[in-house]
């Protein structure tokens, strides 16, 4: 086969795919229907906005998404525990960053869980993301309130409700 040939066939076939298979993946009203529900609408439209898949994502895609996206914030803030769990000498802070590690280490299970539901397609099942919202309030309640952790715990909350109301949308849309 000659490379003009291999060319003019996989154009044939991408086009054709296009036909078959159109997408025209997530729209700005899908967006701003998801993300009004949200704290901040326009935060939680960059979260989604910030995989480059979810310009051309469908549905169960986008809830893939939100809960990787979930997933890397989680396991940055968890990270971000664990170092301030170690570089802490203050024995009681050092105790309430452990905790925060703990509800993080929680999280991180419980993220996972969703996201093999998604894989699934099982939406209704996925219903422990609540659950992230009511840990990291946990975590932060338990710090002192100067501490420097409310920016990524603000961070968390607003990516875990992105992820709640994205999975609330396809169980509505899905039925």
């Amino acid at each position: 086969m000659s490379s003009v040939t291999f060319v003019a066939s996989v154009a044939v076939l991408l086009v054709a795919s296009a036909i078959i298979f159109p997408s025209d993946g997530i729209t700005e009203d899908i967006l701003a229907a998801i993300c009004s529900q949200t704290q901040n609408q326009e935060t939680c439209e960059a979260i989604l906005e910030s995989d480059p898949r979810t310009g051309s994502a469908d549905l169960p895609l986008l809830s893939l998404i939100s809960l990787e996206l979930l997933s890397k914030q989680a396991d940055e803030n968890h990270s971000s525990f664990v170092q301030f769990r170690e570089n802490s000498t203050d024995l009681d802070l050092k105790r309430t960053f452990g905790n925060c590690v703990k509800g993080y280490s929680d999280m991180q299970g419980k993220i996972k869980v969703a996201l093999e539901l998604s894989r699934k397609r099982q939406y209704k099942r996925i219903n422990e993301l609540g659950q992230m919202i009511k840990l990291a309030y946990s975590c932060e309640n338990g710090l002192p309130s100067n501490s420097t952790t409310s920016g990524i715990t603000e961070t968390m909350l607003l990516t875990s409700q992105t992820a709640v109301y994205v999975n609330q949308f396809l169980i509505t849309y899905f039925g």
